[in-house]
């Protein structure tokens, strides 16, 4: 018996008179079936995407048609091992992007992966989701603040029967009620010092850490550079403004990190204090928490060509819809 599944890179246009219209890459055809063919391959996609020859749906003659022109595709263990989950159609995508994501199991592989947040508000709230959705289960969350009714606009992990505690708490409360299988540590603490994250970092161990703080403003960064520094860590940083926002520098080495705190010295050694936008736009916010989702689940991944800000910042223009690089380190 085989499985086959679907090939989501192959575009089909059903048109009348039992014809279709075949698009794999820009590649196009047209081609007219029978319409026992034609009924039962526009009734398949709709209904279901993954079968098996021994559903006698298609004659052997129509399967190696649809084999022929990449409609179909050979189902991977992996996508049979995630059928009927939550991972099913990420596993999907996966094997479309990546050749070998039908012979490593990422999914499988990011559970093993440890992911460290500092601050738990409007960037964590809007990018833990995503990580659990492609299989990461293993969290850790610093913070010391409490839950506040003005940060709602923005920070969506939340209720309102949570104001007034403290955010770590919450966070872990709120997300073990809504999923199940989660491993979260969390750190009550404020951070004041590279000193106050050795402990936190030496006892939960991540594999990346996530700036998701914004005060105080750039010395919150070179106190996780330092830390990243000394431990041979990667880290992500990000911010949003009013107009555009910034995306990275996920910074994946010595160096990068080194030419990172070299920045962050010359600003700091000539500005007495710089502080955040006090006024916020959830879906601004949200745009930049996803781009930086994005690259830290691939980069993670091991698909370092993914990562649109490895080792740079990467400026996201709200008004016009642009992403520019900025800086490289």
């Amino acid at each position: 018996m085989s499985k086959y599944i679907f090939n989501d890179q192959t575009k089909l246009i059903f048109i009348k008179n039992y014809y279709i219209l075949i698009d794999n890459k820009g590649k196009k055809s047209k081609e007219k079936l029978s319409k026992d063919f034609y009924t039962n391959l526009y009734n398949m996609q709709i209904k279901n995407y993954i079968f098996s020859d021994e559903n006698d749906i298609f004659t052997v003659e129509q399967l190696k048609f649809l084999y022929k022109n990449n409609i179909i595709k050979k189902l991977s263990p992996i996508v049979e091992k995630y059928k009927n989950t939550k991972f099913e159609k990420f596993q999907i995508y996966l094997e479309n992007v990546f050749n070998d994501a039908n012979r490593i199991d990422y999914i499988k592989n990011n559970a093993n992966k440890k992911i460290l947040f500092i601050g738990a508000g409007g960037i964590c709230t809007a990018m833990i989701d995503f990580f659990i959705a492609t299989g990461f289960n293993n969290f850790g969350i610093v913070d010391f603040d409490l839950v506040e009714f003005t940060n709602f606009n923005r920070q969506f992990k939340y209720n309102e029967s949570d104001i007034g505690y403290y955010k770590v708490d919450k966070m872990k409360e709120n997300l073990n009620r809504q999923y199940s299988g989660l491993l979260i540590s969390t750190y009550n603490k404020k951070i004041l010092s590279s000193e106050d994250l050795y402990s936190i970092v030496d006892d939960y161990k991540p594999n990346i850490i996530i700036c998701a703080a914004d005060t105080p403003a750039y010395k919150i960064n070179k106190y996780i550079a330092i830390v990243c520094y000394k431990r041979n860590l990667p880290c992500i940083f990000g911010g949003v403004g009013q107009e555009s926002g910034v995306v990275g520098p996920l910074l994946s080495t010595r160096a990068s990190i080194g030419n990172y705190m070299k920045k962050l010295d010359t600003i700091l050694n000539s500005v007495e204090g710089i502080f955040p936008c006090r006024g916020s736009f959830g879906i601004t916010n949200s745009l930049i928490s996803n781009y930086m989702a994005r690259d830290i689940i691939f980069y993670l991944m091991g698909k370092k060509k993914k990562v649109m800000c490895l080792n740079k910042e990467c400026i996201i223009d709200f008004d016009r819809n642009n992403i520019y690089e900025k800086e490289k380190y």
